[in-house]
């Protein structure tokens, strides 16, 4: 019901089939062809009653398997190569206004050779043939090629001239997954009447079963998880993100043989670079990475994924809304529940390292063993254990972008600690957008000590695992320790971080000393050489941290992708 209105669906589905018999019936993935639509059809808001139009008692009996009617047998003269759909629409309304009495308000039109089309789709159609007044709405695809056709012989093309792809003018081609309209459409001469709206369709929902090659593709997508990571890097946003999603989408390749694509911003460019060394295909949003949320969304439904995983600062609500159209599963990998706004009526995964105590979700995954990391980082735990207290090997890793320059301050404060204890190795490690290279380098030359310098390194989990003492932000890398079994003293790179590390440190895995640009370099050689001095509090950190972090999160995370498929956003999925 829509509005007060009856809506029914209508599925035609015949028996004879010249290029597959019985294609109808033939089974995808676990469901016949049919049942993808009638499934998608069960769960719409507003269909009231599912009618399936066929001449073959096949048909009518796996239709009514998967929840459909099918109180007639089509007439002979409407079996065959009919021009229109039209007069077997007609055939099954009128049987159920004239046998049943039935007053039918609304009728949407599912062809049984579009199963990936989706329920928000459907609902979408549905709502703007009313709200919008129209006679009907139908499902279009659009396409951006160059295009010609042919009158009287003669080739003409349908573009002004030859312009990069993105750059032509779109044609709309008119698919045939959904077609809904008003009662009243089936008695006017006219196909669609004069009022006629649309709903856009991306490639996948777009995808008409006509023949053996079809299916065959059909096939192909069907057991083929397609899994779009939404995600920026480098600069002041650091490349924490990028690490977390490349770990994920490392993890998910090993179970199983998903389809996996990035989406980035052109700038930074440091996280697009690295994604794409890492072997990834990367696609690149027009603009910078504040696009508008439309633009973000039409470049995800050009890639038709039946998964999306964002991976950002911040995830909105409008724009979680926005992606609801496209039907897809929506995962969320954050850092906190604060880091994401998300719409009480739309269902979406939520994958977190801090854990809400207070939050009691169904789709919410949240605490360490969720907390994301590279898998060179698993069987490396290794407790503290005392030794030459005077030799002790400090790391400083800031991230991959150090935003705040806290990788300097630490080593000036290391200066004042080296006058005390010469016995000290320090190591420095600079990630991919580390932007202040020129005042290291000035630096370096002023203290008394030589840091070793490190750069983009692949083996960080190495270098960290032979670390007495890290310094560090409060990002993933406190999870990287812990797993380790490493002590950390924190120092925040913004007011997002302090926030979740002042919840962080009741796990007694690090000392946090709270954001960085406000903390001096002498509180920060005061807090290291007491750690340094106290063994006990160091095991204790170290034995704290193999505790709370395993190291499998990135698999668990991959696990939950893989179970989730088909869960949209809308009650959807491709069924």
């Amino acid at each position: 019901m829509k509005s007060g209105k009856q809506v029914i669906a209508v599925v035609p589905a015949r028996g004879d089939y010249d290029e597959v018999p019985y294609m109808n019936i033939k089974k995808l993935g676990t469901l016949p062809l049919i049942a993808h639509t009638l499934c998608q059809a069960q769960q719409s808001k507003y269909i009231d009653r599912i009618i399936v139009s066929t001449d073959d008692d096949h048909i009518a009996r796996v239709s009514k398997e998967y929840g459909a009617e099918v109180p007639f047998r089509r007439p002979a003269k409407l079996v065959g190569d009919i021009p229109m759909i039209k007069p077997v629409i007609q055939h099954a309304v009128r049987y159920l206004e004239e046998e049943e009495g039935l007053a039918v308000d609304l009728v949407v039109v599912l062809q049984a050779t579009s199963p990936f089309r989706t329920v928000a789709q459907i609902d979408e159609a549905l709502d703007r043939l009313v709200t919008s007044e129209l006679d009907s709405v139908i499902s279009l695809r659009e396409v951006k090629a160059l295009t010609w056709r042919m009158p009287e012989g003669n080739l003409t093309p349908l573009f002004e001239s030859p312009v990069r792809r993105e750059d032509l003018e779109p044609l709309y081609h008119e698919d045939g997954a959904i077609w809904a309209m008003r009662r009243s459409i089936l008695d006017d001469s006219s196909r669609l009447g004069e009022r006629i709206g649309h709903v856009t369709m991306d490639r996948m929902s777009s995808l008409t079963v006509h023949d053996i090659y079809d299916f065959w593709l059909a096939e192909k997508l069907v057991r083929l998880p397609r899994v779009l990571f939404r995600v920026d890097g480098g600069g002041q946003m650091g490349m924490g993100h990028v690490y977390r999603s490349l770990a994920v989408a490392d993890a998910l390749r090993s179970i199983s043989n998903a389809d996996i694509c990035f989406l980035m911003g052109a700038e930074p460019s440091t996280g697009l670079s690295h994604i794409s060394k890492a072997g990834y295909s990367v696609r690149v949003l027009p603009g910078d990475v504040s696009s508008e949320i439309s633009t973000i969304v039409e470049a995800i439904r050009d890639y038709s994924p039946n998964i999306i995983v964002n991976d950002l600062p911040f995830v909105e609500k409008d724009y979680l809304s926005a992606l609801a159209s496209i039907g897809a599963s929506t995962i969320n990998l954050v850092d906190s529940f604060a880091d994401i706004e998300p719409p009480s009526d739309i269902a979406s995964v939520i994958i977190s390292a801090m854990q809400d105590e207070q939050l009691d979700l169904d789709d919410y995954y949240a605490g360490p063993a969720f907390a994301i990391l590279r898998e060179s980082f698993q069987g490396r735990a290794a407790t503290f254990l005392p030794g030459d207290a005077q030799r002790r090997q400090i790391v400083l890793s800031f991230g991959g972008s150090d935003p705040q320059g806290l990788t300097l301050k630490s080593l000036q404060a290391l200066d004042l600690l080296l006058a005390e204890r010469p016995r000290l190795d320090v190591i420095v490690v600079l990630g991919p957008a580390f932007s202040f290279r020129k005042e290291l380098d000035a630096l370096v030359g002023t203290l008394g000590y030589k840091p070793n310098i490190f750069e983009s390194v692949e083996h960080m989990a190495e270098i960290l695992s032979g670390a007495d003492l890290v310094l560090c932000s409060g990002g993933m890398t406190v999870f990287e320790i812990a797993a380790l079994g490493r002590p950390g003293v924190v120092l925040c790179q913004n007011i997002r971080e302090e926030r979740r590390m002042a919840a962080f440190v009741q796990h007694g895995t690090i000392l946090h000393l709270g954001l960085g640009t406000e903390v001096k370099e002498g509180a920060i050689c005061e807090a290291t050489r007491c750690l340094l001095e106290d063994e006990k509090r160091l095991r204790e950190m170290s034995e704290a941290g193999i505790r709370l972090v395993d190291g499998r999160g990135a698999a668990r995370v991959a696990s939950v992708i893989k179970e989730t498929r088909g869960r949209g956003p809308a009650g959807g999925g491709h069924g």
